[in-house]
């Protein structure tokens, strides 16, 4: 009944105009405006939000007691200093985000605010966490507001005073309003990001130019390959699977979600259990199943098939460990349509056979071709261009989930093969699609909210990495020299399980000069070898001389002494010893120098060097002191004492590495930790040659060093990975195709091509294309002098010459 009456046509139309005039009402009264009370959080919320920020303030207090008290551990790679403000900016920024979720947790749905960001139209969960429970930490220059006066940051503090509010943390909300002292930090970092802004701009529009301008001419063509306007290949398939990007969207790849128990549960028949009575379909087909021989092994062989694929999966396609994929024709979404225009029910059982299904997707696969023809090289494209989708297909239809799970009737079973047959089809790349502007533009989007300088990488220790914008530029113009060249160092297994044989290869890595190991050095004028005027060196020089380590003439010995005193923290750490840091010397300088050391469990590790004169007269050399200050000051101080040249630091990490296991899948489980190392410095080959680095896993983020190591196949698959890194660390998403195109156009002829004018107008693409991008005059000039031609050739390839000549255009570009 409604309003009284029964439930016709006239009713129901007269209830929907009642209810559409109720919700214009509402929407005449309120709108979807938002006022300051949507920012406003109960009490109970407030008092939340305050115990929250008074927590993390005494826990900065505790810190700063510890660093005073020299108690706090420096982490790896930090100085204490560095330690103690990485430890203050996190607790302070997790502050800031819990006060913010407990805001928006008790903010009701009728919130306007909380709605407009659920809906997606404008603002996020940090806006609702500044406006309603604290504003948090303002930063310049990715670090804690600095101190501009003596030791203060503003004249309203004491000195040397770390706490967080004198060093820029906004505790109060936009709501509450700030104090003059928030008030002056929050303009400060307010004002960096809007020079950002401003830099950013004109920097991404120029990178966005660039890609458009080296890719504007690459097309698909009707033999489905990837071209540009001089009919080079860039890809023999676009994306290599021939799919248009719009097509696609993420599914998710369930068999490899899955543990080995929850897989046999839900693709395997239980046909060896004798009180197998499946409720999903007829019993007379139930009983088949059991008994006909030969639909056992098409049923074994369906099952081993999908474990093949599941194993493939997790070893070698997806072996992140990432589940969801991006793929043409979502097949849930088909499923579910069909459920519901077929009015499927799933108490019922299905009235299909199992055998119809195993067969009917055996004949779709076939069908979905992407790579027609019969010859091996086209065979096995298409192999290729369809393996993932298949899989998804095979693991999504299997006989036993389409009858047990989705519960699909013949006809509606039937009707979903037919969709997605003409969906895939629909999802292929048209010929004439200009895939070059599209990837130059999806490349180019992400980058203008790309952060412009990304200071401190979270989570690894001390090393500064390159990201954003400055990144992004490196990488396409191929520079020669980067800004933070580095390493990530994997070692073989037996070695990366252990912290203590990681670090054996992190000093065996680390490139140590002399200099970084000496405490203090003075020249002394001594002439007495045996018995010298510094006191402190009278014992053991004594010592050294009644059984000395080779024959010494004394006559030979200048009287000048350069004496060496050694860090002993610096010598235990990078595992050095006196004996063989004289023996370097010695080395070095053959017989020219006398190099005496005393003990390492001394109370001072001393080395004393003098100069050998083949003079047997003992003169005075007055020239000998100013000798060994040159010595001192160039060649000893950069003496090698180990390592790998242009390593300067090397960090050793933690890191978690996702291995597939038949049984559980992937699982995150400890002994998948291993130890890893981030090096400051590139040397590729050298670091590569050492006995414990696993070379096939170990990668430079340096691309000219990459092709000259391992060649133009690394470098791609190189540029490709820091291309994703650069993109992905703000969290956007670039499809593969698009990252393709541009990494392929930058290395198909087999060096790096950057993406500059040095790069693009190298090619040999007609003189007009190029004067349109940059250096016009000097490139039409080069034109008239040298005679060149250019084709305007129309992009359709069945209206170019000879076929219809009309078609056909030369341009003679002749001088005056």
């Amino acid at each position: 009944m409604l309003f009284g009456e029964e439930v016709g046509p006239d009713a129901a139309r007269k209830f929907l105009g009642h209810t559409q005039w109720l919700v214009n009402y509402w929407l005449l009264q309120h709108g979807f405006s938002i006022g300051i009370g949507d920012t406003i959080a109960d009490a109970g919320t407030m008092k939340k939000i305050s115990d929250t920020i008074s927590k993390a303030k005494n826990d900065v207090d505790e810190l700063i007691k510890q660093a005073h008290d020299k108690k706090l551990e420096p982490e790896p790679g930090r100085t204490m200093m560095e330690s103690f403000e990485n430890r203050v900016n996190q607790v302070l920024n997790k502050a800031r985000d819990d006060a913010g979720s407990s805001a928006q947790k008790s903010l009701p749905e009728s919130n306007n605010l909380k709605a407009m960001v659920t809906a997606g139209s404008k603002g996020s969960f940090i806006n609702i966490s500044q406006m309603t429970a604290c504003v948090g930490q303002q930063n310049v220059e990715g670090k804690r507001i600095p101190f501009g006066f003596a030791g203060r940051t503003l004249p309203h503090f004491t000195q040397n005073n770390y706490s967080p509010e004198s060093r820029g943390f906004v505790e109060n909300s936009y709501l509450r309003g700030l104090t003059p002292q928030e008030f002056f930090f929050h303009a400060m970092g307010g004002r960096e990001g809007l020079i950002d802004t401003a830099v950013k701009t004109s920097e991404t529009g120029y990178i966005q130019r660039r890609l458009v301008k080296a890719m504007e001419d690459i097309m698909v063509k009707y033999d489905g390959t990837v071209r540009n306007s001089v009919g080079d290949v860039i890809q023999f398939l676009y994306g290599e699977d021939g799919m248009d990007a719009v097509w696609i969207e993420p599914q998710k790849l369930d068999s490899l979600g899955m543990k080995k128990a929850e897989f046999d549960s839900a693709f395997r028949y239980e046909l060896d259990d004798e009180n197998w009575r499946p409720t999903y379909m007829s019993p007379k087909y139930a009983d088949d199943l059991k008994t006909i021989h030969k639909f056992r092994i098409v049923f074994e062989a369906e099952f081993q098939k999908l474990e093949a694929d599941r194993l493939q999966l997790g070893t070698e396609i997806a072996t992140t460990g990432d589940i969801t994929w991006p793929m043409p024709v979502n097949l849930k979404r088909l499923i579910w349509n069909a459920q519901k225009t077929f009015k499927i029910d799933l108490r019922r059982p299905s009235d299909m056979h199992p055998m119809e299904i195993v067969e009917a997707m055996d004949k779709l696969q076939e069908r979905l071709k992407v790579v027609p023809g019969d010859d091996a090289m086209s065979i096995e494209a298409q192999k290729n261009a369809t393996l993932l989708f298949n899989i998804l297909l095979r693991s999504t239809f299997a006989s036993k989930r389409v009858l047990k799970e989705y519960g699909l009737t013949r006809e509606s079973f039937e009707w979903v093969i037919g969709e997605i047959e003409s969906r895939f089809l629909q999802s292929l790349v048209a010929p004439g699609e200009m895939i070059g502007c599209v990837a130059a533009q999806s490349i180019g989007e992400p980058a203008t909210p790309m952060t412009l300088n990304s200071f401190h990488y979270a989570g690894v220790s001390a090393k500064n990495v390159t990201l954003g914008v400055p990144r992004l530029t490196e990488i396409i113009n191929v520079a020669k020299k980067i800004k933070t060249p580095s390493l990530s160092v994997f070692l073989k297994p037996e070695v990366s399980k252990k912290k203590e044989l990681a670090k054996n290869v992190q000093c065996a890595l680390e490139y140590t000069t002399l200099r970084s190991v000496i405490h203090a050095t003075e020249i002394w004028y001594d002439p007495d070898p045996l018995g010298t005027t510094i006191e402190e060196d009278v014992e053991f020089v004594k010592s050294y001389y009644e059984m000395p380590d080779e024959d010494i003439n004394l006559d030979k010995l200048s009287p000048w002494l350069l004496r060496i005193e050694l860090n002993r923290e610096m010598m235990v750490d990078k595992r050095l010893s006196m004996a063989e840091i004289a023996e370097k010397i010695k080395h070095e300088f053959d017989d020219d120098l006398s190099c005496i050391f005393n003990d390492d469990n001394a109370d001072k590790l001393i080395l004393r060097i003098r100069i050998k004169n083949d003079d047997e007269a003992p003169k005075q050399h007055e020239n000998d002191g100013v000798f060994l200050k040159e010595i001192d000051s160039n060649m000893l101080t950069e003496l090698a004492l180990g390592g790998v040249p242009d390593i300067n630091k090397v960090f050793i990490k933690e890191g978690e590495v996702n291995k597939f296991d038949e049984k559980d899948g992937f699982t995150q489980k400890a002994k998948n930790k291993e130890w890893m190392l981030d090096t400051e410095g590139v040397n590729l080959l050298a670091v590569m040659c050492h006995e414990d680095v696993d070379a096939t896993r170990t990668t430079s983020n340096h691309l000219i060093e990459v092709i000259e190591v391992l060649g133009i196949e690394a470098v791609r698959r190189s540029l490709l990975d820091e291309l994703r890194v650069v993109i992905s660390f703000d969290g956007s998403y670039v499809n593969y195709r698009h990252l393709a195109i541009l990494c392929d156009t930058m290395t198909y002829k087999g060096h790096l091509m950057a993406i500059t004018r040095h790069g693009i107008n190298r090619n040999d693409t007609g003189p007009l294309m190029r004067c349109s991008f940059e250096e016009t005059v000097d490139i039409l000039l080069d034109a008239a002098v040298y005679a060149e031609s250019d084709y305007l050739r129309c992009h359709r390839e069945h209206y170019t010459w000879p076929a219809r000549s009309y078609w056909y255009r030369r341009l003679w570009i002749v001088s005056e």
